[in-house]
């Protein structure tokens, strides 16, 4: 509690006596930090999901590719294991990336 003469004791809970009204200022803000853009989050998202798009492509590529040497998959097998899954992914790596790519502006796009 804050005594009458606005002091606090030893049990006070006014924060704000002792304080120098010299450290806070008064006539601007505390901090000044950037406003939030969302292109940034956007950015993140879209490199991240081109990655993850890419690099199944290729990890898929390599372990046909492994599977063939090691004899797992057979030479007449391959073309149709081939057709059933490389060729979806390849689609959707086209679609990520031409989406990705085509957002892309060098002037950093419309405002938001």
């Amino acid at each position: 509690m804050t005594s009458p003469t606005g002091e606090g004791g030893p049990g006070s809970l006014d924060l704000t006596v002792g304080e120098p009204p010299e450290k806070l200022p008064l006539d601007r803000p505390l901090a000044l930090t950037p406003g939030y853009n969302p292109r940034r989050v956007q950015e993140r998202v879209r490199t991240s999901v081109a990655t993850a798009i890419v690099g199944a492509l290729i990890a898929l590529t390599l372990i046909l590719a492994i599977a063939y040497v090691a004899g797992r998959i057979s030479a007449k097998d391959l073309p149709q294991v081939t057709a059933a899954l490389v060729t979806p992914l390849v689609g959707i790596a086209g679609t990520v990336l031409g989406f990705y790519f085509g957002s892309h502006r060098p002037d950093g796009g419309p405002e938001i």
